[in-house]
C-alpha cells in the first residue's frame, strides 16, 4: 500500500517514498536468501553457527519517525547451543526461505503494480 503524506489539506501517495520502501524490502529479502541458504549449505559442518538478518526488529526499536530506507539490515550470528556443537536446524531455514519467497512475492507485484500504473497513466492506456 503506497505511503500518505498530507500536503495543503490534501492526502497525497508518496510514490517515490514508497518505491524505496520497496527496493529496501528486496533487498533485505535477497540478503536473508543468501544468508540462509548459506547457512543451509554449512549444516553438517562441526562447529558452524547459523547467522541471521535483522531487519524489522532494527524498525520496530528505530520508531516511525525514522524511514525505514534509512536502516540497514544486520547479519549476525546466533551463538546459541554448545560451544562447538552445529546450531543450524534444516526445517527452520527452508521455513525462512519460503517465507521470503511469499514476501519477495508480494514486494514484486506492488513493485510491478505501480510501474504498470504509471505506464498506464502515461500512455493513456
Amino acid at each position: 500500500m503506497p505511503m500518505l503524506e498530507k500536503q495543503a489539506g490534501k492526502t497525497m501517495i508518496d510514490f517515490d517514498r514508497d518505491t524505496a520502501f520497496s527496493q529496501k524490502m528486496l533487498d533485505v529479502l535477497a540478503m536473508r536468501t543468501k544468508t540462509a541458504l548459506h547457512n543451509v549449505a554449512n549444516q553438517n559442518v562441526p562447529g558452524f553457527k547459523r547467522s541471521e538478518v535483522r531487519f524489522e526488529d532494527l524498525m520496530r526499536e528505530a520508531g516511525p519517525e525514522v524511514s525505514p530506507t534509512e536502516i540497514e539490515p544486520e547479519v549476525v550470528k546466533d551463538t546459541s547451543g554448545e560451544p562447538g556443537q552445529n546450531n543450524v536446524a534444516l526445517m527452520e531455514e527452508l521455513t525462512i526461505l519460503g517465507k521470503t519467497s511469499l514476501l519477495h512475492d508480494v514486494m514484486t507485484r506492488r513493485v510491478g503494480s505501480y510501474f504498470s500504473t504509471l505506464n498506464k497513466a502515461i500512455l493513456g492506456r
